[in-house]
């Protein structure tokens, strides 16, 4: 304030006027310094007090100012108190909650010797569970999902993958080895035979598949028939195990009802024949389709023909059909004379005989397969000896495929083989024999099953819960939930405990980021094992607004339930409506927090008081002082009849104490008021300064006097607040006194808020201005006005008028946007402090029709990327720091020493750069702003100054590149 300057004179302008006066009215006399001269002293001793008169009289002005601030009421508001969010720790042998009641008091050194204080605001129930996951579900659009707690995540929206899954599958390694086109028909059978056909027409409309090469694929065509599913896959891709090892067939898609197996079976077919998969002579391959003999040219007992087919030979308990194509090969020996008998005495060359020659083939085979442990007999039918050569085309072999068949190294290939070895050729020993040799042309294999076989592994998939029957081939009923469909519930976030979380209440904060206004309300419920069941709640976040806690009540110990695969105890919060609207979103979900203050309860002081002590002032022990009660004794001012009716009018004031029926003490509560000078006579009424720690009351004109009598005022008060708390998160972890079964506590938010008193710029800034407003909010600069002197923790507030919360155009509505000592937490309560303080002095029509609002300022990080080009090359790096550090002045100075909305102005970092020794030109200059809206991170360009109305900014990162 600058207040006028009534005498401007100095000690040195008074020594010179006593100099100039002395040689007027003492010429004998001349004034000198001297030390040892009694007028110099003299003369110096009066200057030095008319000085301190001088300076008397020049502070006339402020003092008139002050007296005229206490005489239009303003009064610097009482200091204010730090306060952040602690969290309790539950000793890890605990199993039930631990009362931690109002008024805790834990306590941080403020490096003076002296301990810092703070009291929690309400009393909670430490709960030793602990929260392990958050699942996001929406019953109508079968969604489910859980959230990430390490990062951001949005509420009743979803955000990532859906983990939903409605689907089943049937395992049976041997059948369902399949590379062909091929069939597979299923029969599920349930408990209700009549519905089965029905199922499997709604089963037919699903999606069935496959896997291969780690892929999904459908099969080709899917169809019921007769109440079984007929499956078609008419590639010859193979079906090949999952992640988990199964060779398997999957039923995926959403049901419209629950599906309950049973019992499965399956059996598999051929579209078409399949080749076999190698053919060996002994130990020499027969390639295909050239084909090659099956035992030589020269067959012997005891040679060896091998078929290999994984595919067919897998299919035990089927009923395998080998068609060889088999072609004769006849190897005509020699032409030899004719043959005569020597016998006879004449030999007669006309009885000379032809000599034929004898055919040589395979007349007996036996067929065998591998067990393990040797080679086996397999039993045939059909063409029991293909290689006899006495047929030529196509021959058919029929066999069972054995139980036992095992896999096995033939000439190193491993896989499942038949073979044939031959046991009898015929005519093996002739002299002249023509040898007639199987040609193998190809082999081609089937299967039939006779009947349908019992899956051996069952399992289904359904709303985040996995089933798996082993060894489903032996369980006569399965009960298998198949197909599961999603409740039906509104969309939801389900918490999950590791122990029953019931406390009373249970403390849950969430930690907002942005905000995001809830049009409904908050709905939480818990799980009783049979059902969800509405909790009693009280919402300190308003509908997840902001950042808080919210109390829940539960009396009762929750059951462990399955729920989404996962086994706890659950908490359900879903909105009240179904109506899509804006998502909060939420950094982090903290166990057993409560708010603390930096308040200490002091002991009661008890003073005297004389007879008729008017204006009598008593100073309390601790200062600040945040709140103040005092107690007045007048059982010996009142008489009996008045005081027992002043009990009846005012029994919270009153309290009456007795002994022997006999009246010993009348304590009434008498009120504070803001000034005496406007008190009744007779108001029980008293002043407090809170810096001081005083309290005064009245004169008798002015408030009553206090009663006469030993202890007969009791003042109870709390000391505290101040920016002496203000401390960061993590320094206060000690509790004063032992709190049984709580092993640590700690603030895990800063402490914030804390302001001393006023100083006297700000006082002379607002305090006139109450003339103005006189407590009510009409215009714009009422409403900064009155945050401004009621407030101490704003350092900044503005207010838009005709805009909304979000910025955007809006008649009739005001937003008063404000900056304050701390950010997060503290930013949202102190919004909403200010809300309501102004809802009391604005028109209510405003606050009805929901047109005030009270936001904390959107912070910009101001982020620059320079290029210049330098006068001289060698002195880049100090011309680097030296532009960062200009910018950074510039925006952490004089930018932010503005008036919200008009801090940024993109042209002096122009001219910052600009105004930088050694640069040359400015080549590019980028500014970019980084900013939260709604819970989402934004980067935009500062191109225009005006962009942001409700904007604050803070220094960045800064390059600067150089040429």
């Amino acid at each position: 304030m600058n207040t006028p300057l009534l005498d401007p004179r100095t000690l040195d302008t008074l020594r010179r006027q006593v100099r100039s006066l002395a040689a007027a009215y003492t010429p004998e006399w001349r004034f000198e310094d001297a030390q040892d001269d009694p007028g110099a002293a003299l003369a110096e001793l009066f200057c030095r007090m008319f000085e301190q008169t001088v300076d008397r009289m020049n502070s006339v002005p402020e003092k008139l100012y002050t007296e005229f601030l206490n005489l239009i009421g303003f009064r610097p508001p009482a200091p204010a108190s730090a306060a952040g969010t602690l969290q309790f720790t539950v000793h890890e042998t605990v199993e039930e909650p631990v009362a931690v009641p109002a008024g805790t008091q834990v306590f941080t050194p403020d490096g003076q010797g002296d301990n810092i204080v703070y009291e929690t605001e309400r009393a909670i129930e430490a709960t030793p569970a602990r929260l392990l996951d958050i699942y996001y579900a929406d019953g109508v659009a079968d969604w489910l999902e859980k959230t990430d707690l390490t990062r951001p995540q949005r509420f009743f929206t979803p955000c990532g993958d859906n983990l939903q899954r409605h689907r089943f599958w049937l395992s049976q390694p041997d059948m369902l080895r399949l590379d062909c086109p091929c069939t597979v028909e299923l029969e599920l059978r349930q408990s209700a035979r009549y519905l089965e056909e029905e199922s499997a027409k709604k089963l037919a409309a699903l999606q069935w598949s496959y896997m291969h090469a780690g892929e999904s694929l459908p099969f080709d065509t899917v169809r019921a028939e007769n109440g079984r599913l007929v499956l078609e896959k008419h590639s010859s891709l193979s079906i090949d195990a999952d992640e988990a090892g199964r060779r398997c067939i999957c039923c995926t898609g959403r049901p419209d009802a629950a599906l309950t197996i049973e019992g499965a079976l399956l059996r598999s077919a051929p579209l078409a024949r399949c080749r076999a998969d190698t053919l060996f002579c002994g130990d020499l391959p027969i390639a295909l389709p050239e084909g090659g003999y099956c035992f030589g040219q020269r067959p012997m007992p005891y040679a060896l023909f091998y078929i290999r087919s994984d595919t067919v030979l897998t299919k035990r308990g089927a009923t395998a059909n080998l068609r060889l194509d088999i072609a004769p090969i006849a190897e005509e020996p020699p032409e030899q004379p004719p043959h005569y008998n020597f016998t006879q005495a004449i030999i007669d060359k006309r009885g000379a005989v032809e000599r034929k020659p004898d055919n040589a083939y395979i007349s007996a085979v036996v067929w065998e397969y591998y067990n393990g442990g040797g080679w086996r007999r397999l039993e045939t039918e059909g063409d029991r000896n293909p290689f006899s050569c006495k047929r030529d085309g196509v021959l058919e072999t029929r066999f069972t495929v054995p139980d036992d068949i095992a896999p096995c190294e033939v000439n190193a290939e491993t896989g499942l083989y038949i073979r044939a070895r031959v046991a009898e050729v015929e005519n093996r020993f002739s002299d002249y024999a023509r040898w007639i040799v199987p040609f193998v042309r190809g082999a081609e294999l089937s299967w039939a099953y006779d009947a349908l076989v019992p899956a051996e592994q069952c399992g289904a998939e359904n709303n985040g819960r996995r089933t798996v029957a082993e060894g489903a081939d032996r369980i006569t009923d399965l009960h298998l939930p198949a197909l599961e469909p999603m409740e039906s519930a509104p969309r939801a976030m389900y918490l999950r405990f590791d122990h029953s979380p019931h406390a009373m209440p249970l403390s849950l904060l969430f930690e907002v980021v942005g905000r995001v206004p809830l049009t409904d309300k908050l709905v939480w419920e818990c799980c009783t094992g049979e059902r969800f069941e509405a909790v009693a709640a009280v919402d300190l976040t308003g509908n997840l607004h902001h950042t808080g806690q919210v109390m829940l009540y539960l009396p009762e110990r929750l059951p462990r339930v399955s729920l989404f695969g996962a086994e706890g105890c659950w908490l359900r919060v879903s909105r009240s409506s179904g109506f899509q609207g804006p998502e909060p979103c939420i950094a982090a979900v903290r166990l057993n927090t409560v708010t603390a203050r930096q308040l200490q309860r002091e002991q009661a002081l008890y003073f005297n008081t004389a007879p008729y002590d008017a204006g009598k002032t008593i100073t309390l022990l601790r200062t600040p002082v945040a709140t103040c009660e005092v107690w007045v004794d007048e059982a010996g001012a009142l008489p009996l009849a008045d005081a027992q009716r002043l009990a009846e009018q005012q029994p919270e004031d009153v309290r009456l104490e007795w002994a022997d029926s006999v009246l010993t003490h009348c304590w009434v509560r008498w009120r504070q008021v803001d000034d005496l000078a406007l008190a009744a006579p007779d108001a029980r009424a008293f002043v407090l300064d809170p810096y001081a720690g005083t309290v005064s009351f009245g004169d008798g004109r002015r408030g009553r006097v206090p009663a006469p009598g030993d202890r007969t005022v009791c003042v109870r008060y709390v000391s505290g607040g101040g920016a002496r708390g203000n401390v960061p998160a993590g320094r206060v972890n000690a509790l004063v006194g032992a709190l049984p079964r709580i092993s640590g506590v700690v603030n895990i938010t800063p402490m914030g808020g804390g302001t001393d008193r006023f100083p006297q710029e700000r006082i002379e800034a607002v305090g006139n201005k109450r003339l103005r407003h006189r407590g009510r909010a009409a215009g714009a600069s009422d409403f900064e006005e009155l945050v401004l002197e009621a407030f101490p923790q704003v350092l900044h507030v503005k207010c838009f008028s005709g805009r909304d919360e979000k910025g955007a155009r809006a008649p009739g509505h005001v937003t008063v946007v404000v900056t304050g000592v701390d950010d997060g937490p503290a930013a949202d309560r102190l919004c909403d402090r200010i809300y309501a303080f102004l809802a009391e002095r604005c028109s209510c029509c405003l606050t009805a029709e929901g047109r005030l609002h009270v936001c904390p300022a959107t912070v910009i990080t101001v982020s620059t990327r320079i290029a210049v080009e330098l006068e001289e090359i060698d002195c880049a790096a100090e011309i680097q720091r030296e532009i960062i550090r200009r910018i950074e002045t510039l925006i952490g100075d004089t930018w932010r020493q503005r008036r919200i909305g008009s801090q940024i102005r993109t042209d002096e970092l122009w001219r910052v750069v600009r105004d930088t020794p050694g640069v040359h030109t400015i080549d590019r200059i980028l500014a970019e702003g980084a900013f939260d809206e709604d819970g989402r991170a934004r980067l935009v360009p500062l191109e225009h100054d005006a962009d942001f109305p409700y904007a604050v900014v803070r220094s960045g990162v800064h390059y600067v590149r150089v040429r």
